[in-house]
């Protein structure tokens, strides 16, 4: 049985709403924030990150990304992506990858820019340029939504939709800018929102409604 080491409103939200989506057994987790800066936590995920997620032989896996990736292709009877090693779940793994790579840590630089700041004016400047460039890579989902929707990979919903889905509750200066600003984002979120194990999986992240 897997288990989910979990942070409300942090990025195990869109693994414990697969988790729940493809019906697997798993133990939930909960951690404070305090919890995962324990040296004990970087045992299991080095940089101290949510999520990780322990397997059954003890190990565990860390990187968003890299833990969607397995349990795709090792529950692949579920259906949250294409079949692995066909030319569509290398087309799933790029777009995982895009907003993994840069829309996640462009997102993130709003938040934790004082990592790389030296004072004030360095961290409005950050934050400022974190907007700037996550909007850009919105452009770019919104694009595909719209070319090939309604999900990200086309007719077929997939763990692609549940990670925009995280993302876009992070959104900079809120969600419901986002929505507002890109209609096709705003379709798949509806869309999202209306799958009674995501709906159970915000209510428990406290993250039910819409942020502004």
């Amino acid at each position: 049985m897997y288990k989910l080491y979990n942070v409300k409103a942090w990025g195990s939200l869109c693994i414990h709403f697969m988790l729940e989506e493809m019906e697997i057994p798993y133990t939930n987790i909960w951690m404070t924030p305090a919890q995962v800066s324990e040296p004990e936590f970087r045992d299991i995920s080095p940089l101290g990150y949510i999520p990780a997620l322990g397997l059954s032989d003890g190990s565990a896996l860390f990187e968003s990304a890299a833990i969607v990736t397995f349990l795709v292709t090792a529950h692949a009877d579920k259906g949250l992506s294409p079949p692995p090693g066909t030319p569509e779940f290398g087309e799933f793994l790029a777009w995982l990858h895009f907003m993994s790579t840069n829309l996640y840590p462009a997102i993130n630089m709003g938040d934790h820019g004082s990592i790389y700041a030296r004072n004030a004016d360095d961290q409005a400047f950050i934050a400022s340029k974190s907007v700037e460039q996550s909007q850009a890579l919105w452009v770019i989902i919104e694009k595909r939504l719209a070319s090939e929707g309604p999900w990200l990979m086309g007719e077929h919903f997939s763990a692609l939709d549940v990670y925009a889905f995280m993302l876009s509750l992070w959104n900079k200066p809120g969600e419901t800018a986002l929505l507002e600003k890109f209609p096709a984002v705003a379709r798949l979120v509806a869309r999202l929102r209306s799958r009674p194990e995501l709906l159970a999986a915000l209510e428990a992240h406290g993250v039910s409604s819409p942020r502004s």
